[in-house]
Parts: C-alpha cells; structure tokens; sequence
C-alpha cells in the first residue's frame, strides 16, 4: 500500500511517514493523560535504521514539542548514503532540536532503560520487513526491553513478531498497545500475535481510499 501511495499517487513517503508518527504521537499523549503513572515520561524511543526508525523519530519530535521528555537511542545510525531517506531526514531534525540521541552497545540497553524507570519505552526498531530470526543488536535490546518491566508501545508492530504468521522470530518484547500503521497486519491477530501485539490501535497514514478497497477485496 505504501509502495502504492508512493508510486501510483505521488504522495510522498516522508507525508506517510509523518502521518504516522502524528497519529502515533495523539494515542501516546492520550495514554500517558489518561494513565500517567502506568505510560509516564520520560519517552524512551528505540529507533532502528529504517522507516520503523523513521516513525519513532517523527513521534520524539511531536511528543517533544508538546513539552514531554523524551530520549532517543539508535540500535545503528541511517548509513550516510541513506542520509537524505524519510528516515534521515527525520533524524536530522531531531538532532537540530537538541533531543538527547544516543547510539548505545548491545549489551548497554539493558542497564539504561533500569537507570529511566519508571519511563514508558516506544519500540520503533523493525517494522513489517522482518523475515529472519532477531540478531544482535535487536535480539539484545528486545531482550532488555522484556526484561525492563517497564510500558512499552509498538509502533507498526512489536520488534521480533513476523507481521505475516504471527509467529516469534527468534524474541519479542509483548507491548501494552501496539500502534499499527493504514491497517492491521495478519500477524498481530493470528499465531503468537495477540500473546504479544497488547491493545491495537491502528491508524490512518492517508493511504488513498481506492488502494485500500482493493486491497481488502484482493484479501476477501
């Protein structure tokens, strides 16, 4: 549908992007007003190198400037050829408004997010793409986020959950809310999906209606 949006209909994917990351941003502010002392700040934002990456850094913008703390950290950096991506350019608006961005070890994630608690912690490190068992650095961190007992919320889909069957791709952190992106993925709801996915909510991006219709009844 993205690829649809993008080619089809000249939306551009950064306008899809930030479509996510606003929407996103509504539940998660909604969520932190409605229950504060289960989704407080600080907003700890796991972004990997990709347009999942990309969302999580649309969202650390939006959360920032409505005046909530919030703090990056990358499990790997867009590589410079990339710098000029959605995800790039996201992440260079970030860095120009001065929210903390750090690039921590595998093995380091683990003792920051106990240094936060309590804090409500936003996986924005793989989306739908994941095809393969989880490798370092993501199988480290997914672990650390499990281990954290802290809130956590998925955006598009839970880091180490197949988007397809549903099923575990070597580990995966379960979330209290996952925030899915045009529609909800298959995987979320069937095998070890729902075990995982929390409360799902799923949001616009302004995928054009007729794509969306044939979509649907392509799946029908």
């Amino acid at each position: 549908w993205d690829r649809l949006a993008i080619e089809e209909y000249g939306i551009p994917g950064i306008v899809l992007m930030e479509n996510a990351g606003t929407g996103a941003t509504a539940i998660i502010s909604g969520l932190n007003r409605e229950d504060p002392a289960r989704y407080p700040a600080p907003f700890v934002i796991l972004c990997g190198p990709g347009n999942n990456g990309g969302d999580g850094f649309v969202v650390a913008r939006h959360l920032f400037n409505s005046g909530f703390p919030v703090e990056v950290y990358l499990s790997r950096e867009p590589a410079a050829a990339a710098e000029g991506s959605d995800a790039g350019i996201n992440l260079c608006a970030i860095r120009k408004m001065g929210i903390p961005l750090e690039s921590p070890g595998p093995d380091e994630l683990g003792g920051i997010l106990q240094q936060k608690s309590p804090c409500t912690i936003i996986d924005a490190l793989l989306g739908t793409g994941l095809s393969r068992p989880l490798q370092d650095p993501y199988l480290a961190w997914v672990n650390a986020i499990a281990a954290s007992r802290q809130a956590v919320i998925a955006l598009d889909i839970p880091t180490g959950l197949d988007a397809g069957s549903g099923e575990v791709l070597g580990s995966c952190a379960a979330a209290d809310h996952t925030i899915t992106f045009a529609a909800a993925k298959t995987g979320l709801c069937q095998g070890s999906g729902p075990d995982f996915t929390g409360r799902l909510h799923v949001v616009n991006i302004g995928i054009p209606k007729n794509i969306c219709e044939k979509g649907e009844k392509h799946q029908g």
